[in-house]
Parts: structure tokens; sequence; C-alpha cells
């Protein structure tokens, strides 16, 4: 049997629902992802959008006659609307990724591949000399293409251990490999947004973002080596003056 859960202090659900259910009440707007619910098999809390993330739309013959009721006595619409209503709402649902909070992930990047240029022409030379002394001193040319790799592998796990992401309460920096560490800034709090694009990698396109608040002098957090960082400005931007892209 399913594991179920309780909704806190919500006396509209009183009965426990089932992962389905929340599902359906999410995207439906009956319920918020925020929301907290305890699991009836392991006594563990846990909030509406950790229960449901990842999950797609559940077919209508996987979900049982609801237990809840929605419906206010008010509503006088015919049933077809209200599946009509509630697929509109599962499309416009899954164009946003969400943290384990519920927040939804406005923006989400790594810096790019080009600010490791230099050390990919490194990895393509090494792969150059690796081809030619193959016809002369294979043992030299194995060398080099290791190190080639090895290097090509060292640029990828440097770039996809540092994340940037962009929702609509922070923006947070979250970097290393074994232990993920994170450093962030509430939305409200950010008194200042500095864009940097110059020599070499501005030319390329690359910019690095400043986020200062008002609680510290320095910087807060560094998006470094981002593409289109003046367009995740503007996005915080709009945050900042209340706009929701979310209801777009």
């Amino acid at each position: 049997m399913p594991a179920r859960y309780a909704l806190q202090n919500h006396p509209a659900f009183s009965d426990p629902l089932t992962k389905e259910d929340l599902y359906v009440l999410v995207a439906r707007g009956s319920l918020a992802r925020g929301e907290m619910v305890e699991c009836d098999e392991t006594g563990a809390m846990h909030t509406v959008g950790e229960v449901i993330s990842g999950m797609r739309p559940p077919r209508e013959s996987a979900v049982a006659r609801p237990a809840f009721r929605e419906i206010t006595p008010d509503f006088e619409g015919p049933p077809e609307e209200i599946e009509e209503e509630a697929e509109d709402d599962e499309i416009e649902d899954e164009r946003y990724n969400y943290t384990s909070s519920g927040e939804p992930i406005l923006h989400r990047s790594h810096p790019s591949w080009l600010a490791y240029s230099k050390t990919l022409f490194l990895a393509v030379l090494l792969a150059i000399a690796a081809g030619l002394l193959f016809l002369f001193e294979p043992t030299y040319a194995l060398i080099a293409l290791v190190l080639s790799v090895t290097v090509l592998f060292g640029v990828f796990v440097s770039r996809v251990t540092h994340e940037y992401i962009v929702t609509p309460q922070r923006v947070e920096l979250l970097w290393g490999i074994l232990g993920r560490s994170s450093k962030e800034a509430r939305i409200c709090d950010i008194r200042s947004i500095d864009v940097y694009e110059s020599g070499l990698k501005g030319m390329l396109g690359l910019g690095t973002i400043d986020f200062s608040t008002a609680a510290n002098a320095g910087i807060e957090v560094q998006f470094r080596d981002l593409r289109r960082a003046h367009e995740v400005k503007e996005l915080v931007r709009k945050l900042q003056s209340g706009v929701d892209p979310t209801e777009d």
C-alpha cells in the first residue's frame, strides 16, 4: 500500500492523501508546495514540493477517487471544465523545476565552457601531440592522450560542481563534489547588482555578476563566467519590483 501523507493544520483536507492526490491538488492550485505533510509510514515531515518532486502527471487510472473535496458550494461548472483546467495547470507547472523547499527555479546554469578556453586549448594540443607521437613513440602518445583526457575531465568536474540558481526568493551559489556548500542572498536584501564583462571573456560573451546586500559591505554572492549575465541581472531586478515570471 503506497504511503499516505497527512496535511498539517489544514482543515480542508483532514484525511491522509497519496502522492497522486497531492500532485493533483498542486496542479489545480488548491495546495501550495510549501505546505507541510507527515508521512504515515515513517512519521517524517516533508514539504509537498519534496514529496511530488520529479513526478510525472499521473494518469487518470492511477489516481483513485480523491478523499478530498475541492469544489466549493458556489461552483456550478461541469466536471469537464475542472478536468480542462487541471490539464492547463499541469502544463504550466512543468515549465519550471523546483527546489527541495518548493521554490520554482527561474534560472539554473553553470560557468560557460568558454571560461576554460586556455585549458581546453591545452587539451587539444595534447591530443594533437598524441596523434603525431603515435607514429613514432606509441608509449609517449598514450601518455599525451591520458593527459589530454585528464585535463578535459578536470574542466568538466570544475564546471558541473559550480551551479548558479535564481528563485523568486533568492540567488544561490552551490559548489563542491563530495560535500555541497552554498551561499545565498535573499532577493529582498540585495542592494546592488554589478556585472563585469572585460577582456577576452567579455569578447566571448561571458560576464561576472556580483550581488551585494545591505547587511554586508562586500560581495555576498558571485556568479562567475556566466553567459547572458545582463539577462540574469534583469531577471533579479524584475523580482525586486514584484514581477512574478511564473504567472506569465
